[in-house]
Order: C-alpha cells, then structure tokens, then sequence
C-alpha cells in the first residue's frame, strides 16, 4: 500500500486483536508529523474557512475537496506502528439524523444539527434519502480512488439517542423520558432502523477496497462490519436510565455489527459499565481522554475492569501514559493510540511497546 508498506502485518496485528491475540507485540497507533508543527488532524480543518462559505461548504460536501485534503494529509503523516492510511467520512458526530430531516451546519471544524422536530412522533414519517444520496456518492467517489493508497473509514454515524438529541434537543429528549418514554423508545426504534439500513450501504460500498470493514479514527480493519456504538449524552443518565434507553438500541445496533466497539466518552459513564461489559457481543471498548479529565492512567483499575470483563481495550492516551498502560495492563487485545512531536518520539514509543509486551 503507497502509504503503509508494512499493512499486511498490520492488518494481521489488527485482526488478532479482536480475539484479544498477539501476532510480535501489543498494537500501537503512533501519529506524527513528517515535519514538526505540521497539520495531521482529521478532525481540524488546516484552513480557516469561516469567512469563505463557499469553501467551507466544499470541504465537508466536495468529494474532490475531501478527497484531496486528505492526501495532503497523508503525505503529511508519519504512521508509526498501526496507523492506517484512511479517510473519514465525516457527515457530524450522530449523522445518520441527516437521514431523518436534520439540517447540518458547517462549522470550521465540526458539523452541528439543530433541532427540527416539533415532537419525537415525527420520527415516523421523517426519513429522506436526500442527503443520504449525497453521501454515498462522496463514499463511491473516495472509494474509487482509492485503489492501492488508503482505506474509507465508515461515517461518524453513531449513537441513536445522540441523534435524536439533534433533530429534537437534548433537553426535550431527557424530559420525554421521564414522561412519555414508550414514545422514545418507538422514536430510538425507527431511527435505529436507518442507522442499520444507511450503514449497510456505506459498508457495501467499500467493504471491497477495505477487505471487511474500516475505522478511521481509531484505526481499525476488520473482516467484517465494524463500526462503534455511543451514547454520549448518558453522562446526564443514571444507571437505570441507560438500561432502560440505551441497552436495547445497543443491542439492536448489534443485530448488524460483526465487530462492536463501544465508544467510552468520559468517566463518568462508569457508571453505565455494569450494562456495557454484560453486553455479550461487545468486542471492545475505546477509552477517549476527554478534556478537562486525567488521562486513561490514572483509571487503571476500571481498565483492569474492561480486560477482565474479556473486553478488548482501545486507549487514547499522551506518551507518557505507555510506560503505565503497558505495566499495569495486559497487551493481549490492547490498542494503544497516540501522538508524537515527530518521528523519531514516534519511533521510540514503538519501540518500547515491542519491548514491553507481555
């Protein structure tokens, strides 16, 4: 592959993992500039758009646009260890409620939703293919091109709940489950079901070109679908609130998934983890480090949790969380990410996860 020489035993490394195996050492995900202070984010746009709508519109509509400010991102990136060449299909976090009326707004680096129904009884009648239709052509477009150089991540279309947060607000969710809950669930139901429909055809499209399915951001193939699963707005659930809500669409969303990760945004969902491990077609969890909180070492025991459970762990993390992760942890279905100031940084830290693997 142009950009990853060496992607037949990272794929090898990466397949393993889902059965919490070890191919010569723990994974390891290592981003770094070629050249230091280089843009390599896919997440942050490396040009300020927000006076230039025009442009601003083509960066996250554009197949072209997108297709050829990703490989000057690649071009741009180191990829130590696993890291795969992969484009993101980035239609917002929860995007499969463009496919439910949403209105996207474009933002420099991020695409907000405001809300648009009147009440979650609109969910009945509100799916459309406009933007849908959109959608998969930016994904037929990327795969086309993309042949021996990248892989196309599956869209950021997670999180049924966090969807309906956007087409009705959050706030009118939390309430409607305190008062007409058999309604949310009805809502969680029906949008459930386009989020398997839309997937499947996003995964069809390049399922060819990545050998199974994808993950951009967290750097994953797999034979099969794959995707991750959210609920980003339990923070504000208590735990009985999440198992009454979330575990079904959960579930539901794992009647489609052959590889489950579960997307863990912040400690305080540790409260949810009870529900989360006894899910037992889940293969992993990703631990982000959210701002404002201690980086994944400091909650080595609800790591030691997640692995016990037989749980793959995925950790977002600083360098100098590795020495920790890598003692305190077992590398077997451990995948470590993070970033360096330039490759040589990079280097080492894969080096020392080859030597610290056990």
């Amino acid at each position: 592959m142009k950009y990853k020489e060496d992607i037949d035993k990272v794929r090898e490394r990466l397949y393993a993992f889902w059965d919490r195996e070890i191919v010569d050492r723990a994974c390891v995900c290592v981003l770094a500039p070629k050249k230091k202070g280089d843009h390599i984010s896919m997440f942050q746009n490396p040009h300020d758009l927000r006076k230039d709508p025009a442009a601003l519109k083509a960066y996250w509509t554009d197949p072209e646009t997108i297709y050829r400010e990703n490989i000057a991102r690649l071009e741009r990136t180191w990829m130590g260890g696993d890291v795969l060449p992969v484009i993101f299909q980035n239609y917002g976090t929860s995007g499969h409620c463009n496919y439910y009326g949403a209105r996207p707004v474009y933002g420099n680096d991020t695409i907000w939703f405001d809300p648009v129904w009147d009440s979650l009884e609109d969910a009945d009648n509100a799916y459309t293919e406009t933007l849908l239709k959109e959608h998969l052509e930016i994904a037929r477009y990327l795969t086309e091109r993309g042949k021996d150089q990248y892989f196309v991540g599956m869209p950021d279309s997670t999180g049924t709940i966090d969807a309906l947060g956007h087409l009705y607000g959050t706030e009118d969710v939390l309430i409607d489950m305190l008062e007409e809950s058999e309604q949310v669930k009805h809502a969680i139901d029906i949008v459930n079901r386009g989020w398997i429909s839309t997937n499947e055809m996003f995964y069809q499209i390049s399922r060819e070109l990545n050998g199974g399915g994808a993950h951009a951001w967290m750097h994953l193939l797999a034979p099969g679908r794959l995707t991750h699963m959210q609920c980003d707005m339990s923070v504000m659930f208590s735990a009985d609130m999440y198992e009454e809500f979330a575990v079904d669409e959960l579930k539901q969303q794992m009647e489609w998934l052959e590889y489950p990760v579960y997307h863990f945004d912040g400690i305080e969902q540790e409260k949810h983890l009870v529900h989360i491990l006894a899910l037992e077609k889940l293969r992993a969890i990703q631990w982000t480090h959210v701002a404002g909180q201690k980086s994944a070492g400091h909650y080595i025991p609800v790591l030691k949790r997640i692995q016990e459970a037989g749980k793959g762990l995925i950790i977002m993390a600083p360098p100098s969380d590795v020495p920790i992760l890598m003692s305190e942890l077992s590398s077997k279905g451990l995948y470590i990410h993070t970033e360096a100031e330039d490759a040589g940084q990079a280097e080492e830290i894969v080096r020392y996860v080859e030597t610290h693997t056990r």
